[in-house]
């Protein structure tokens, strides 16, 4: 009886620490409990097709951004203490629509807010020019469709393994100092069929011009290739790439790491070209967009200003 009695007392009292552990457990605050804080971010963005924009998101004793925009991650960087910044940007041939940034924000104590951002993609009109050819004259031949399928299968591997890190930093720089002759997105239509549009900057540039990195990056790619000519490829990290077409000579090789600045190439007119220029361009994630925007949109400095602010 006495043995029963003992037995019982210890699961009664195994029981009592069993709902003392459970009660301690529901009352303590969850380190990343999703509770409000005072928090600054835009409610909208506005991007026209083939443009980039800066998203910012501020927060007092703010640790960490992450965020998903159309079912991939957009990876945010520290721009100053409290400020986070992503690039967004809109391939040049998408439709307008609308989408949302479904944001998570982490303070210094664990605590964590959601947002949300809705972008508008608005439609841009780019030039094109119409002309009329001989029947056959821009006809490929049989070998040229094959050097294009290599090139085309040695860009897509380029960009399929974008760096994590982020190795660039404001400010992004001209590759040469010359202007563009050639606008982005621009467009032919021969013989009443549109072309793929432009998607670079051609930027005059005599034989021979030093070719410099735009920034921080990764050389990913080179080769010579029909359309493009002798190119490089960098990755700066987070899906954002910078590109260099016919070229005269290469100063780097793949796999290289390289400065802001430092020489990669000469410029040339190798490729499907009729003059000597460099043709640069930028992609973010699978996004071509104008690689002026890089210099003209992505700010230097700690402004904590977010645009069309939501807070609180």
């Amino acid at each position: 009886m006495a043995k029963r009695l003992v037995a019982s007392k210890a699961k009664s009292d195994m029981s009592t620490v069993r709902a003392l552990v459970i009660l301690l457990c529901l009352s303590a605050p969850a380190v990343h409990a999703t509770q409000p804080f005072p928090l600054n971010w835009p409610s909208r963005l506005k991007i026209p097709r083939g443009e980039i924009v800066e998203l910012k998101v501020y927060g007092e004793g703010l640790s960490s951004v992450e965020a998903q925009w159309a079912e991939r991650n957009l990876p945010f960087y520290a721009v100053a203490p409290g400020l986070f910044a992503a690039i967004v940007g809109i391939d040049l041939e998408a439709k307008p629509g609308v989408s949302k940034i479904t944001i998570t924000a982490t303070n210094d104590a664990g605590r964590q807010r959601r947002a949300e951002t809705t972008v508008q993609t608005l439609s841009k009109a780019f030039r094109q020019e119409s002309f009329t050819v001989a029947a056959g004259f821009d006809q490929l031949s049989p070998d040229a469709l094959e050097l294009i399928r290599i090139e085309r299968a040695d860009f897509a591997l380029a960009f399929s393994t974008p760096a994590a890190e982020r190795f660039w930093e404001a400010p992004f720089i001209r590759p040469v100092p010359q202007e563009s002759s050639s606008s982005f997105g621009y467009r032919r239509i021969i013989n009443g069929k549109l072309r793929a549009p432009h998607t670079g900057a051609d930027l005059r540039a005599p034989i021979g011009t030093e070719v410099l990195a735009t920034n921080h990056g990764r050389v990913v790619l080179t080769g010579n290739y029909f359309f493009a000519g002798q190119s490089i490829v960098l990755d700066h990290g987070g899906g954002l790439y910078t590109m260099y077409f016919h070229l005269s000579e290469f100063k780097v090789d793949a796999g290289t790491m390289v400065r802001r600045g430092d020489v990669i190439a000469l410029s040339g007119m190798s490729g499907r070209v009729t003059g000597p220029h460099l043709h640069w361009a930028a992609r973010l994630g699978n996004a071509r967009v104008d690689p002026m925007g890089l210099i003209e949109k992505i700010s230097i400095g700690q402004s904590r200003e977010p645009g069309s602010v939501v807070g609180n």
